[in-house]
């Protein structure tokens, strides 16, 4: 008997092995580095097509944790870490795939695009075969170089130790932003100017300002001129998108941002010091960080213009009101999966899917940055999960701590300290079509200011979705918002 199930076993073994699909990865010798870290390998079925940069929920994609890799590594496909991800994502049926990859060796900084990671810049071509068997080789040769703001007579890069970061997450934190200057700025060595902190939103930082997508989009040669300030919302941020709010788990980025970092660029640059000259606007989670901010430190700004923001009434938290009796990310009460990345009102995903893909992906992505930007930390300094990965089921108790960041109960419960110190200042904008079912939360927190008596402006942009609200009559309508309280 011993002997059958031995031979059993080898038989599966030799099955397993000879079905196992491996993948030859080479690094460049010249680097002379050894790299440990997580090894993502993604694929596309149809190789007329190149692979895109963000992972794609219909190919598969596979992931491994690495430890002192130096010249080479082989990988197995049955070996990666793919435990939420969906059969179709982590399988590979018969033929031939485009195959690249990156290897993350800096856990520091959210995403995989970070300085010291090196990745496949020329994809390799694997064939599976009918038993399910395929091999493969590809050179990881390309480095990812530190970043870096080149300055000009208009744009300066401001890097800050801030002390209340570094004292709450016990190491040295650095707030980053690009300073854009106004043209007349040279001409006037005694002219003072307004100033507009800009927060943007996913996979937005300060080293943006070196194109011109933010200047055109928020307007900055429009009007009457202005100092403006392009935040980094996720430096040294490795749980996601911190967006200057005050976090249990992130650290006090808000106030960090009105005691440190605003005192040091007026006391740096030609800034009117009085804080109804000083303005908040922000887009997508930045929006968010805009209207948290005017709400948590309403007499630091005069004004803040939140655009297309993450949810900021948690009744419909993309589409899903998170107080309801069980709850679920992944499906409605009659049981069916919620859809997700709208495109002309219809989803082009699942809710399942996308926190499949984010999990797959690691630490950093969306809904795990809301689960440290409003929760609370575990025993080991991580961000609660608000939801569990393999059933979808939302966590009551999580939910409850996220309270102080819901800002419609926000306003409910603040109305009369807010009274008189935030009249004018509030204005949150989307559009109609959004692609995230964002315009929904801002509908409820409309109705709950409203309720309150709280004066604010919110208007919801016929047609428009997350990102084309952005249109140019828009962003006029912006700038001349602003320019009416500039002094």
């Amino acid at each position: 008997m011993k002997q059958i199930i031995l031979l059993i076993t080898l038989l599966l073994l030799g099955a397993q092995a000879w079905t196992q699909i491996q993948i030859r990865v080479f690094t460049d010798p010249s680097l002379n580095r050894t790299y440990t870290g997580k090894l993502y390998i993604f694929t596309q079925s149809d190789t007329t097509k190149r692979i895109p940069n963000n992972p794609d929920p219909s190919q598969a994609m596979f992931a491994w944790m690495v430890k002192d890799v130096k010249d080479e590594i082989t990988v197995t496909t049955d070996q990666a870490s793919n435990r939420y991800l969906p059969n179709g994502m982590s399988t590979l049926k018969p033929g031939y795939y485009k195959i690249a990859g990156i290897l993350d060796t800096d856990f520091e900084e959210r995403g995989t695009f970070n300085a010291g990671n090196i990745y496949a810049r020329k994809e390799a071509i694997l064939y599976v075969d009918e038993q399910g068997k395929g091999t493969a080789t590809i050179a990881f040769t390309s480095f990812i170089a530190s970043r870096i703001i080149r300055e000009t007579e208009q744009v300066k890069e401001v890097v800050l130790k801030s002390k209340l970061l570094s004292d709450f997450r016990k190491k040295d934190i650095f707030m980053k932003a690009a300073v854009r200057l106004p043209a007349s700025y040279k001409n006037d060595s005694t002219r003072l100017y307004p100033i507009v902190f800009v927060i943007p939103g996913w996979g937005g930082t300060h080293y943006d300002m070196q194109g011109s997508m933010p200047v055109r989009r928020y307007g900055m040669d429009l009007g009457k001129d202005k100092i403006y300030v392009y935040l980094n919302p996720e430096t040294q941020s490795p749980f996601g998108l911190h967006a200057f709010v005050d976090s249990r788990v992130n650290g006090p980025w808000g106030k960090a941002l009105v005691e440190e970092l605003i005192p040091h660029i007026e006391s740096k640059y030609r800034v009117v010091k009085d804080a109804s000259q000083r303005f908040v606007m922000g887009q997508s989670t930045g929006g968010y960080g805009s209207l948290w901010l005017q709400l948590n430190y309403p007499e630091a700004f005069g004004g803040c213009w939140s655009v297309s923001p993450d949810p900021v009434d948690f009744t419909s938290f993309i589409g899903i009101n998170l107080y309801e009796k069980d709850v679920n990310l992944y499906t409605n009460k009659e049981g069916k999966e919620r859809g997700i990345f709208f495109m002309q009102g219809t989803p082009t995903m699942t809710t399942r899917v996308m926190a499949a893909v984010e999990n797959f992906t690691g630490d950093g992505e969306q809904l795990q940055a809301f689960e440290a930007e409003f929760g609370v930390p575990d025993k080991n300094g991580r961000p609660k999960q608000v939801y569990d990965h393999t059933t979808g089921k939302v966590d009551p108790a999580v939910v409850k701590s996220w309270e102080p960041y819901d800002l419609g109960k926000f306003i409910q419960r603040n109305a009369s300290k807010l009274s008189g110190k935030i009249n004018g200042k509030v204005h949150v904008y989307a559009g109609t079509a959004h692609n995230f079912l964002l315009n929904e939360a801002v509908t409820a927190f409309t109705q709950k200011a409203v309720t309150a008596k709280v004066p604010v402006v919110t208007e919801l942009i016929p047609g428009a979705d997350h990102w084309n609200i952005w249109s140019e009559a828009f962003t006029k309508r912006v700038v001349a918002e602003i320019d009416a309280k500039i002094k």
